[in-house]
């Protein structure tokens, strides 16, 4: 795995009071990424949809899937809702 990962996906939202709108990265990522980890457990990634960038952090669910939280302002800007397909792409830093 070098340089950027990109994949299309569907935005989610975690069940319950102000769950987090992300969306998964496939799982065949997985393995290296977990390879790459740095020692205190984050992966921080500079993510980019269309035509916004920002800094974040990789995060992981319970079973250790990954996903990209798609801040409210990335949502606004490029007017993305839960259910929609987007393509994102992301580098590790």
């Amino acid at each position: 795995m070098n340089g950027d990962i990109s994949f299309t996906g569907t935005v989610q939202k975690f069940l319950g009071p102000g769950g987090w709108v992300h969306i998964a990265v496939p799982k065949k990522y997985t393995l290296e990424l977990k390879r790459k980890r740095h020692a205190w457990g984050m992966y921080p990634i500079t993510a980019h949809i269309r035509n916004e960038s920002w800094k974040t952090k990789l995060m992981t669910k319970k079973g250790g899937d990954f996903f990209v939280a798609l801040k409210k302002s990335v949502r606004n800007k490029e007017n993305i809702s839960v259910g929609d397909r987007i393509t994102v792409s992301f580098k590790l830093e």
